[in-house]
């Protein structure tokens, strides 16, 4: 008898089979087990050895034993084992294991699509930096939220080289990992942003798909790309492992895959990063008929891995803008930098906080100067590294307001970073300050395109065309803001308080306000530049009751932000002025020009103190001092160079006028502001002011009605 039919005799092909199609299923179902409960690698290794171990034992025991009815008992050679019912069973077994690992790979691939459906995703709690442009942006925390719209998927064709990568899957079994993985995250966005050949979508708009329970399909939709990057990060101990597969967003199929293990050192990381771009890069490169797609490779910026761990961990909040954050991750920066004082990135990104610290908070010239220190000397170890042009040109925007050296530093930083959508949204902010809006738009709508879920940005292309008084348009962009899955109450204010500004339409804004008090109100917003804004509304929607309440509730002697700082003195005035009780209202004035001299005292130059002081001394009737007042706010060099503050200050100056001029004069002055291209407020919206009522009869504003009312016209 030969060897062959021998080994057929014994069943020895249908056990190594059977062992073989058992062992892949045991392997795909250990993969998804173990990367779910966050095993560390050697167990997935140790389950191949032990597979693979036993495979030649098996086949022995196939050989010498055989399975009959009277149980398991020694060959003797003679019995057609083949041919038995046990062989049969054998063979059912073996069928059976096949269909199940069929069945396993189909779900793999389909599960997704199979769970599609259900909307039941969890979305990444982190809070996107807000631009703090205008007091219509902030708004009640306690606001009735309206029914969101499914987004239409993108009204333009899929860009062939454009690409989603989303949040990666931590399958660490050591805690507090997320930040490293984030960190993995935002750096290889980083590198193929450097990709001139490739659009990438931003990191803003890709973490509410963590944990996400859509298929590639809708995910490729509602971010308007053709490919879809998935990936995983493992760190066990010492080393790191990723896994990152590419897919076509529109078939579904897979365009490449690869798996990459290291030590974990941060050179290594960036190498991992590097090799993950080119490899995309050149996957992306052979559908765009192009084989010069690979990105470029920069350096680790440090070798100290505990430098780098803190590094990682300040960036995990940096979408967080309150004072506190901020302050921390300086304190972690500082850390960093005292490990490798010549740690760059970690150097710009140090500037760039004491920058929001002076941009969001403290206005003083003492951070301001830190960090432009700190981005200059960066700068000095690292001339070519556009992420530190980017800071720079951010600096010189929000720090000095100089636009143009700013664009110089963007247009640098834009050369090694042609897809950040950062870069462009900046560049959108600098022109709008600068008083060019139709650039700035072209520079937002750039932006969109790559960072299309940006509550930010659709939040100022939508600002940008109310202050153009293009409410159409503005409607356009709200209604992909508030289908956004998680919008900032605030921006659900926006299209009725631009409605009021632009139209004078007050009542979608009070129907917003009917559904909350004062207190909650206050309780959202108290300390913040949020309150100023809705007693603001309140009194110009003439909802006195709730300004009063308003005014009650605080509990701060004063509110700011970058348009205005008024004392709760002030307020109470000029509540006081528009229900006619005139004694309150000069003995307010009073107690405000108190409170503002102490600040003009100490910050001389503080814009916003002198046009409420110019406020204050027109509702006492000192006309002389008044006009001063508002003269020397306008002249400050910040309202000189800012056209969105100086818009704002001017429509306030015109309600000083209001108080102290004639209606022929105050007209002329009013005349002379609408014809400014951006304005947050239109003639419609000015004219609810209180203070104009006594000239709304005059001739000559009539003849204003009659020039720019849009309600007389119907527009």
């Amino acid at each position: 008898m030969s060897l062959f039919n021998e080994l057929k005799r014994r069943n020895v092909f249908r056990v190594a089979a059977a062992y073989v199609v058992i062992g892949w299923l045991i392997l795909q179902v250990a993969e998804i087990v173990l990367g779910f409960i966050g095993a560390p690698e050697w167990v997935g290794k140790a389950v191949i050895a032990l597979l693979l171990l036993g495979f030649v034992p098996v086949l022995a025991l196939a050989w010498v034993f055989e399975v009959g009815p009277h149980g398991v008992r020694r060959d003797d050679g003679t019995n057609a084992r083949d041919e038995s019912p046990q062989a049969r069973r054998l063979d059912v077994i073996t069928l059976g294991s096949v269909v199940l690992v069929m069945l396993l790979l189909v779900w793999q691939h389909l599960g997704s699509a199979l769970t599609g459906e259900q909307d039941g995703r969890h979305a990444q709690d982190s809070r996107q930096p807000q631009q703090q442009t205008a007091p219509a942006v902030e708004a009640v925390e306690s606001a009735p939220r309206p029914a969101r719209v499914r987004p239409e998927p993108p009204p333009f064709e899929v860009p062939a080289g454009s690409i989603a990568v989303l949040p990666f899957t931590n399958r660490s079994a050591e805690p507090d990992t997320a930040y490293f993985v984030d960190g993995i995250h935002d750096d290889l966005l980083t590198q193929l942003a450097r990709n001139d050949q490739l659009i990438v979508i931003s990191r803003t708009s890709m973490m509410e798909y963590r944990d996400t329970t859509k298929n590639v399909r809708q995910i490729g939709e509602e971010l308007g790309v053709a490919t879809i990057l998935e990936g995983a990060v493992q760190r066990a101990g010492q080393r790191v492992r990723i896994n990152a597969q590419l897919i076509d967003a529109k078939t579904d199929a897979h365009l490449w895959a690869d798996t990459f293990d290291r030590e974990l050192t941060p050179e290594n990381i960036f190498d991992l990063q590097s090799d993950i771009a080119v490899a995309i890069a050149s996957a992306l490169g052979r559908t765009l008929n192009s084989d010069s797609a690979a990105a470029s490779r920069p350096s680790a910026p440090t070798l100290d891995a505990e430098a780098f761990d803190l590094y990682l961990r300040a960036r995990a909040t940096r979408d967080e803008v309150t004072e506190s954050p901020i302050r921390e991750r300086i304190e972690l920066y500082r850390r960093a930098l005292a490990r490798d004082p010549e740690f760059a990135l970690a150097m710009g990104e140090l500037g760039r906080e004491y920058v929001n610290l002076f941009w969001y908070h403290t206005r003083r010239d003492a951070d301001r100067t830190e960090g432009g220190r700190w981005i200059d000397q960066a700068l000095e170890l690292a001339p070519d590294e556009p992420q530190l042009r980017l800071w720079r040109a951010e600096y010189f925007y929000r720090a000095h307001l100089d636009y143009e050296a700013a664009l110089k530093e963007l247009d640098r930083a834009t050369e090694g970073l042609p897809g950040s959508a950062e870069a462009a949204a900046l560049r959108g902010y600098i022109e709008r300050r600068a008083g060019r809006p139709r650039e700035a738009i072209a520079a937002m709508e750039r932006a969109v395109l790559l960072d299309p879920r940006s509550g930010t940005i659709l939040q100022a292309l939508l600002e940008t065309a109310w202050l153009l008084g293009d409410l159409d348009t503005a409607s356009r962009w709200n209604a992909q803001l508030v289908a956004l899955p998680e919008t900032t109450p605030n921006a659900l204010y926006l299209d009725p308080l631009a409605r009021m500004s632009v139209l004078g339409e007050s009542g979608p804004l009070l129907v917003r306000y009917a559904d909350s008090d004062a207190a909650a109100i206050v309780g959202a917003s108290a300390g913040t530049i949020q309150y100023g804004s809705e007693f603001h509304y309140a009194y110009m929607a003439r909802d006195f009751d709730l300004a009063q309440a308003l005014i009650e509730a605080l509990t701060e002697e004063f509110v700011e932000d970058q348009f205005s700082l008024v004392p709760k003195a002030l307020t109470r005035a000029q509540l006081a002025l528009a229900q006619d009780r005139e004694d309150e209202a000069r003995r307010e004035a009073s107690a405000a020009i108190v409170f503002l001299e102490a600040v003009l005292k100490e910050h001389p130059d503080d814009y916003r103190a002198h046009m409420s002081q110019a406020r204050a001394r027109a509702i006492l009737g000192e006309a002389a001092a008044a006009r001063g007042a508002a003269s020397r706010s306008l002249a400050m060099r910040i309202p000189s160079r800012d056209q969105m503050i100086r818009a704002e200050l001017r429509a306030e100056q015109l309600r000083v006028l209001a108080m102290i001029d004639d209606s022929d004069a105050l007209a002329r002055a009013m005349d002379d502001y609408l014809q400014l291209e951006m304005k947050y407020w239109h003639f419609d919206g000015l004219m609810l002011d209180p203070v104009f009522d006594a000239h709304r009869d005059h001739p000559a504003f009539q003849a204003l009605t009659a020039k720019y009312s849009r309600k007389e016209s119907g527009s």
